[in-house]
């Protein structure tokens, strides 16, 4: 490790982990990464928690203004999926008779 990292380092434990220089000087290097990590991942969960909630809102307000053709998704927002698929009119009246014999069916 590079003498110029420790600044760094010193910075992101004081700051991100939160420690004393005491206890940031008992620890390993290893475990101080480790530390790191850890604090890192948890940030990346919260942001992307983040990212899904403005995402479902964005949706909701989209395809509740009544403006759109297709309704808008949080994945589609965020590009996580791609366009919906367009079925054919013969594909739509098959599922559909699958779906009735299955439902009257279970009706009787």
């Amino acid at each position: 490790m590079d003498r110029s990292d420790w600044p760094l380092l010193k910075k992101a434990a004081f700051r991100s982990l939160r420690i004393t220089p005491d206890e940031f000087w008992n620890l390993t290097l290893d475990e101080l990464l480790t530390m790191l990590e850890a604090v890192h991942e948890k940030e990346r969960e919260l942001q992307e928690a983040e990212y899904n909630r403005t995402a479902w809102l964005a949706a909701n307000l989209m395809n509740a203004s009544g403006n759109l053709k297709r309704p808008v998704t949080p994945d589609l927002l965020l590009g996580k999926q791609t366009e919906y698929k367009r079925i054919d009119r013969e594909e739509q009246l098959q599922t559909l008779e699958k779906l009735q014999k299955q439902f009257n069916k279970d009706r009787n």
